[in-house]
């Protein structure tokens, strides 16, 4: 047997897992082409050394009410790592760990476990510091409009500091190419100009293209509201500090997406029996696991699709792209947020529009495309650990041991000698290229 050593159980009871096949497998696992970890002396450097302004210490020198904002447990970004460089830098500017607060960017995600946030935070720091969990429907201010007509509901605490600072990554992402840099700041509004970027902006259809309208518009809240500042990390296929670019993120921003394109490109599955993608390290809530979804999305219609996630919170929560509800309610909860976004004008011209197409005689369908087999359902391995139940999921079969998926393989090519598998070990970090529109992915 070949074996492959995978991370499971980010944030909760992060581990290593094996997964075995047969010698006679054609089995290839696409493994990002990150550098070395950084040293301590690296973290330092880089943090003494910002770019496009001066370090933090300088910055924060006469501030009496820093906030940091960090990503929340639904990124990868492991902010313990580089957290205690931070402390130090406002220690030497005469501030007390006591003294800042850090606001954990959680956009529509709601609740977070304290016990897997001060994993990811640090104990020293979450112990020491004042973390505030954002909430995006209460506790916030409206400070204005962008240009492209967002209307800005900022936490509180971001109104009331006098310096802010964030700290997060840089991973694919549907909507803007790529998160982080001033995307951060999408965590920390309130539900209406959230709902607002989402459904106002189109996507950029699983392109990696950071020149758009939904980017503008975050960078431009970023702007309104005072972050400068951002620490941006990038991580390998087992969470450790690859990359660190801090200061001006408005310069730097473009060179930390092209890090993650060519870092983390992996091939498209075109020739696959089986697509195995590893969630790692989004894997805290099947809601989440479909940031790593892209391999399975490209792979061949009669390919056999496996996922890899521990999922400890079990289905988890997204206030505007919630997994694990019917196709109609889904269906009405993304109308209702289309029209909630819309000008009556527009409003108005879709209705006279659809009047108009239900008039029109039926199309008959793609006799090629109605021919089609069934798409399989989908595999779900969730290693033994975790304790939060989820429900049954239509199309989706979860199972909690890998001699169980390999059995299911073994008898989906009972006639093959050799099986194609194709290994993607941190999806959730990986890019591969498709055509514009192909990616139809959700979700922020």
């Amino acid at each position: 047997m070949q074996n492959i050593e995978l991370r499971t159980g980010v944030w909760y009871n992060d581990r290593s897992i094996q997964l075995s096949f047969p010698d006679a497998w054609d089995v290839v696992t696409y493994w990002p082409d990150t550098p070395l970890p950084l040293s301590d002396e690296q973290i330092a450097e880089r943090i003494n050394r910002p770019i496009g302004q001066p370090p933090l210490r300088e910055l924060a020198k006469g501030k009496k009410r820093p906030v940091v904002v960090v990503d929340d447990l639904a990124r990868p970004t492991p902010v313990a790592r580089i957290m205690p460089f931070l402390l130090k830098e406002f220690e030497a500017a005469g501030l007390r760990a006591e003294d800042v607060r850090i606001l954990v960017a959680t956009g529509t995600h709601g609740h977070q476990d304290p016990t897997a946030m001060a994993s990811k935070i640090g104990q020293p720091a979450y112990q020491r510091c004042q973390v505030i969990i954002h909430s995006d429907l209460r506790g916030t201010k409206y400070v204005g409009t962008t240009s492209f007509g967002t209307p800005v509901h900022i936490n509180a605490e971001l109104h009331k500091a006098d310096l802010i600072i964030g700290v997060g990554g840089v991973y694919p992402q549907h909507t803007t190419g790529f998160g982080g840099g001033g995307k951060l700041m999408l965590g920390v509004l309130g539900r209406k100009s959230i709902r607002t970027l989402h459904f106002r902006h189109k996507g950029v259809g699983g392109t990696y293209n950071i020149d758009n309208d939904f980017r503008k518009d975050v960078t431009e809240i970023a702007r309104m509201v005072g972050m400068n500042t951002i620490y941006t990390l990038h991580i390998n296929d087992r969470s450790e500090v690859v990359s660190l670019l801090g200061g001006d993120h408005y310069s730097y921003y473009p060179q930390a997406a092209a890090f993650s394109k060519e870092r983390y490109t992996a091939p498209v599955p075109v020739d696959a029996d089986v697509v195995i993608v590893n969630a790692y390290p989004s894997d805290v809530s099947y809601t989440f696991v479909r940031k790593a979804m892209k391999p399975i999305r490209c792979a061949p219609r009669d390919a056999m699709k496996i996922v890899i996630g521990s999922m400890h919170e079990g289905l988890g929560h997204h206030g505007l792209f919630q997994q694990g509800l019917s196709e109609r309610i889904r269906e009405y909860t993304e109308l209702y947020n289309r029209i909630s976004v819309m000008k009556p004008r527009v409003i108005l011209q879709k209705i006279i529009k659809n009047l108009f197409v239900r008039n029109q005689p039926p199309v008959k369908p793609n006799s090629v495309s109605s021919a089609l087999p069934p798409s399989h359902p989908l595999w779900l391995y969730r290693p033994e650990g975790a304790t939060e139940p989820i429900q049954d999921l239509e199309g989706v079969r979860i199972v909690q041991s890998w001699e169980s998926v390999l059995k299911a393989i073994q008898e989906r090519f009972p006639t093959q000698s050799t099986v194609k598998v194709r290994i993607y070990p941190c999806g959730s970090l990986q890019c591969l290229d498709t055509p514009a529109g192909q990616d139809q992915g959700s979700g922020d």
